[in-house]
């Protein structure tokens, strides 16, 4: 599916001028009402959230839009002829391609402590005395001790991402790009998962999309 998706793809983006139009945001081509009627979105590197995510932000802006996913099943092969047909039946005006087009990562190492108490009883004798008699007994005291276990591990992270989300529309046969927006978005922390910056980046680039009055 990509490889047809990727057909369309024949005007490359630094062939166009750039503009920022948002934080860490760059636009090619001209945006303005490029997005128009029922769009078709592909993110194939993004995982069910993100992509349920992904509709969400453009829903919210008022864009009509749906999955590949709902129309073609994940892997399925079809031909260009079917592929252009399926975007005629259902009536799609746009295609929007997101993908990855840069990432960086970096090794943390992690370390975690575990602390537990141990406790040794031990018995000491105790003796008193009186004018008429002597008595001895044993008591027992308790030592508390502190002990912990440390364990460290790598943790591979995310530390930079980009996007590219290129746009194509019904009016010149999907023939080429319209326009192409790339987004940026650094990240420092090991919590932090690819899915979770990819998201960040398509809600600015959606945010700046209505910005420039796409929609």
């Amino acid at each position: 599916m990509k490889r047809l998706l990727l057909l369309f793809l024949v005007l490359p983006s630094f062939l166009m001028a750039q503009e920022k139009i948002g934080n860490k945001i760059y636009k090619y081509g001209e945006l303005y009402h490029s997005i128009q009627g029922t769009t078709l979105i592909s993110f194939e590197e993004a995982d069910a959230k993100t992509m349920n995510k992904t509709l969400e932000y453009f829903s919210k802006v008022g864009a009509p839009v749906k999955s590949m996913n709902s129309v073609f099943l994940p892997g399925t092969e079809v031909s260009e002829d079917e592929f252009l047909s399926m975007l005629d039946r259902n009536n799609i005006k746009n295609l929007i391609l997101i993908d990855i087009i840069n990432s960086s990562s970096a090794t943390m190492s992690s370390t975690t402590s575990t602390a537990y108490s141990s406790f040794n009883l031990k018995k000491e004798k105790a003796s008193s005395s009186s004018d008429s008699k002597s008595t001895s007994s044993t008591k027992v005291k308790a030592n508390s001790t502190a002990t912990g276990i440390s364990t460290t591990k790598n943790v591979d992270f995310v530390t930079e991402m980009s996007l590219s989300l290129t746009i194509f529309s019904k009016k010149d046969g999907f023939k080429a790009p319209v326009g192409v927006v790339e987004g940026r978005a650094t990240n420092g922390s090991p919590e932090t998962t690819a899915n979770q910056i990819a998201r960040r980046i398509v809600k600015r680039m959606v945010k700046a999309l209505d910005e420039q009055n796409a929609f």
